[in-house]
C-alpha cells in the first residue's frame, strides 16, 4: 500500500489503513487504540474473516431497457453478475421516487418517515420556526435520521470507503468518504465566438509558429481569466486555424493546453484536456476540463465546453497526497443543461443531426471515466471492508430521453426515438463497464451488489396543483403574486415531491387548527378529484399521511400531509399563477411518483458467497438492501431498518 512521507516534524498515524500526518505532538494513537477498544469486535463464524462487499449504484435504471440490453448482449458484466447471482427487477422505490430520499432508503433500511428524507429538497424544521414555503437541500446527512450502513460496519469496527454516494457520510476515523458532490463550485459551461469574439494578438510576447497571424480569445471560469490562442500549427497538416493554446496570461511561455478540435464521436475522448485548476469565488482551488468540440478554419467561430468546477473533497485529505491529477479531481455531471438549452447544437428532436448528442455522450464518458480512475485508485490503495461506489448514470440520460422512446406519449415520433436509442445505450453501456471494472477489483470472499434507486417514465404534460387550489379556495396570493400565509390553508410547495402541505397551527404562520384538518382534507380529496384532461381523471391516487403514514411509508414532520400520484405522462407543476391547468413540455424522462407504478420499479443483483445463483427475487422493496446486505457479512442490522432480510436470495436460508 502507498503510503505518503512522514515529515520528520510530524507524527503520523493510519487511518483506513492509510498514512496521514497529525500535528506535532498531538497523541493521535492512543486515541485511536483507545477508539478500537471501544468497537466491538465482529464475531465471526468458525473464526472465518466475514466476507467483504461492493456496492455500486446505478441512478435511476429501467428495468425493462436492462432487460432489453441484456437480451442484445450489451450488459456482459450486469449479465455475469446475475447469472451468478440473485436478482430482482421489480424492486419498489419510496414515495415519492426521488435520488434523496431513495438512497436514504437504500443505506437505511428504512423509509422516508423514519429517514427524515422525504424529497430531493424537504420542509425546513423545526415547524415552528419555519413555514410551509421554507426548505433544505434533501441530500444533506445532516437531515438523515437513521444510520446509514456504513455506520453500522464502522460501528462494528469494520472499515469503509464511500465514494460520493448520495448521502454519503463525513469524517470517521475507519472510514474514507469521498463527496465530491459536496465541492461543486460552478456551472459547465460555453465559451464561443459570441461569447468571446477572437481577435488579433497584438498584445502577446512569446508568440507561438503559426500559419497564419494568431487570434486572442478570453474567457472566465469561476473566478479565473483564460486567455486562449487561436493559431495554425506548422505540425498539423490541416489549412487554417486547427489548434486553441490556453494560457494564464498573455504569454507563450504560460501557455498550459494545447487543444485541437474535433467532431465528437469514437476517439473524442483523447482530446480533452487533463485536470486544470481553477479559483473558485472564496479563492479556494477547483478542477475543470476543456473540449474543443468545433474551430472554424478562418478562426470566426469555435466551441469551447468546460465541465463544472469542483473542489476535492475527502474526509482524509492527506490521503489523495499521492493519487493522480484525476483521482483529485470531480466532475459529476455530464452537459445535461447545457444539451436541454441547445447550447451544444440542436437536439435531434429539434432538427439536429446527432452532434449535440454526440457531445453531451462525449460528457458523459468523462464522468464515467473520472469515477472509474477513482474507484481504481481507492480499491488499490486503501483499506476497506465494504466498498459503496455511485454513478448519477443512467438517471441523467434518461431524463433527457426517456420521453422521446415512450411510445405511450401524445405525439411519439419513431423516427427520433430510432435516432435517439444507440446513444442512451451507449450510456447504460459506460455504467456497465463501472460496474465490470469493480468486479475485476473484486478480492476473493467479496460480495458485488448492483442497486438502484428508482425507475422512470416518459412525461410531456404539467399539471398546474395550485392552481386548482387557488380556484377551490385553499391558496391564497397577494396583489404581487406571492403565497399569502395569512389566507392559504394548503400548498403544493416548490420542493415539487408529489405532496401538499397543509398549513397547520403547529407550524410558523400556520392557520389550519387541529378540528379544521378533517374538513380541509375532504376538501382537498374533492378538488384532486375533479381535475380532468377531457374526460381523464388525472389524479389516481391519494392518501393522507395522518392515516396511511406507516403503511406508505410517508408522512412525519419533515414529510407531506397528502400525497398524491397523476395518470401516466403527467407530472405536477409547483408553479404560482398559470393561466392553464395543464400545459405540454417537451417529451423527457421522470420519476418522484407513486412507487407502486411499474414505471417506478427498479433494480437489485446480489452476487458472492452464501447467495443463490440464479436466483429471480420478488416481493423487493429497496428498503430490504441495507438489512440484507448487512446479514450478508455478518453485520448487525441498521439500528433504525425496518426492511426485511431477504432470506431467499441466500444459499443457505438459515
Amino acid at each position: 500500500m502507498l503510503k505518503p512521507p512522514v515529515p520528520r516534524q510530524n507524527s503520523a498515524s493510519t487511518i483506513n489503513g492509510s498514512s496521514v500526518k497529525s500535528p506535532v505532538g498531538f497523541p493521535i494513537a492512543l486515541v485511536y487504540a483507545l477508539l478500537v477498544v471501544a468497537w466491538p469486535i465482529p464475531a465471526h463464524v468458525h473464526g472465518q474473516t466475514p466476507p467483504k462487499a461492493i456496492v455500486l449504484a446505478w441512478d435511476g435504471a429501467v428495468p425493462s431497457f436492462v432487460h432489453e440490453m441484456l437480451s442484445q448482449g450489451r450488459l456482459p458484466n450486469l449479465a455475469r453478475l446475475i447469472e451468478n447471482g440473485a436478482f430482482a427487477d421489480d424492486v419498489v422505490a419510496v414515495f415519492p421516487s426521488f435520488t434523496a430520499p431513495g438512497f436514504a432508503s437504500l443505506w437505511t433500511g428504512a423509509p422516508p418517515r423514519i429517514t427524515g428524507i422525504s424529497g430531493n429538497r424537504v420542509p425546513r424544521l423545526p415547524r415552528k420556526e419555519f413555514t410551509i414555503l421554507d426548505s433544505r437541500a434533501g441530500f444533506n446527512t445532516a437531515l438523515l435520521r437513521a444510520e446509514p450502513l456504513w455506520a453500522t460496519a464502522e460501528r462494528a469496527g469494520r472499515k469503509v470507503v464511500v465514494a460520493h454516494v448520495p448521502l454519503g457520510g463525513d469524517n470517521s476515523e475507519r472510514g474514507v468518504h469521498f463527496q465530491g458532490y459536496r465541492g461543486t463550485a460552478g456551472r459547465d459551461g460555453i465559451v464561443n465566438g459570441r461569447t468571446s469574439k477572437p481577435q488579433p494578438a497584438t498584445s502577446w510576447e512569446n508568440l507561438p509558429a503559426s500559419g497564419v497571424p494568431p487570434l486572442e480569445t478570453i474567457f472566465t471560469i469561476s473566478r479565473s481569466t483564460f486567455f486562449g490562442l487561436l493559431i495554425d500549427d506548422p505540425l498539423d497538416p490541416q489549412d487554417g486555424y486547427d489548434t486553441l493554446l490556453v494560457a494564464s496570461s498573455r504569454d507563450g511561455k504560460d501557455v498550459r493546453m494545447n487543444l485541437k478540435h474535433a467532431a465528437a464521436g469514437p476517439g473524442g475522448e483523447l482530446l480533452w484536456s487533463s485536470p486544470i485548476n481553477v479559483k473558485t469565488r472564496n479563492g479556494s482551488d477547483a478542477t475543470t476540463y476543456l473540449r474543443l468540440f468545433d474551430l472554424k478554419r478562418d478562426g470566426s467561430d469555435f466551441l469551447l465546453f468546460f465541465s463544472r468546477p469542483t473542489r476535492a473533497v475527502i474526509s482524509h485529505p492527506a490521503l489523495l497526497s499521492e493519487a493522480s491529477a484525476t483521482v483529485r479531481a470531480f466532475i459529476g455531471n455530464g452537459a445535461s443543461e447545457l444539451y436541454n438549452r441547445g447550447a451544444l447544437g440542436p437536439t435531434l428532436a429539434n432538427g439536429g443531426d446527432g452532434t449535440a448528442e454526440a457531445r453531451y455522450l462525449e460528457t458523459a464518458i468523462l464522468v464515467q471515466h473520472q469515477l472509474m480512475e477513482t474507484y481504481r485508485w481507492a480499491l488499490k490503495h486503501l483499506s476497506w471492508d465494504l466498498f459503496f461506489a455511485y454513478t448519477p448514470y443512467p438517471d441523467e440520460a434518461e431524463h433527457m430521453w426517456r420521453g422521446f422512446l415512450d411510445p405511450a406519449l401524445p405525439g411519439f415520433r419513431p423516427e427520433i426515438a430510432e435516432r435517439l436509442r444507440p446513444f442512451l445505450e451507449r450510456v447504460y453501456h459506460t455504467s456497465d463497464a463501472l460496474l465490470g471494472l469493480l468486479m475485476a477489483h473484486r478480492p476473493e470472499n467479496t460480495i458485488v451488489a448492483l442497486i438502484s434507486d428508482h425507475g422512470m417514465e416518459g412525461t410531456n404534460r404539467l399539471v398546474a396543483i395550485n392552481k386548482v387550489l387557488q380556484e377551490g379556495g385553499l391558496l391564497a396570493t397577494d396583489d404581487r403574486g406571492h403565497v399569502d400565509l395569512a389566507r392559504t390553508r394548503v400548498l403544493y410547495p416548490a420542493v415539487n415531491n408529489g405532496y401538499l402541505l397543509i398549513n397547520s397551527t403547529d407550524r410558523k404562520n400556520g392557520i389550519v387548527s387541529p378540528d379544521e384538518r378533517e374538513d380541509v382534507v375532504l376538501r382537498i380529496r374533492q378538488l384532486l378529484d375533479e381535475i380532468r384532461d377531457g374526460d381523464r381523471k388525472l389524479v389516481t391516487d391519494i392518501y393522507d399521511a395522518q392515516t396511511e403514514a406507516e403503511a406508505m411509508g410517508v408522512g412525519s414532520d419533515s414529510g407531506g400531509d397528502i400525497y398524491f400520484d397523476l395518470w401516466r405522462g403527467y407530472e405536477p407543476d409547483a408553479k404560482i399563477g398559470s393561466a392553464d391547468l395543464i400545459t405540454k413540455r417537451e417529451p423527457h424522462g421522470m420519476h418522484g411518483f407513486n412507487p407502486r407504478k411499474s414505471s417506478m420499479r427498479t433494480i437489485m443483483v446480489l452476487n458472492g458467497r452464501g447467495i443463490q445463483n440464479g436466483q429471480k427475487l420478488s416481493d423487493v422493496r429497496i428498503i430490504d438492501f441495507a438489512p440484507t446486505l448487512a446479514k450478508l457479512v455478518d453485520l448487525p442490522l441498521p439500528r433504525d431498518a425496518t426492511g426485511r432480510v431477504l432470506a431467499e436470495a441466500f444459499a443457505d436460508p438459515h
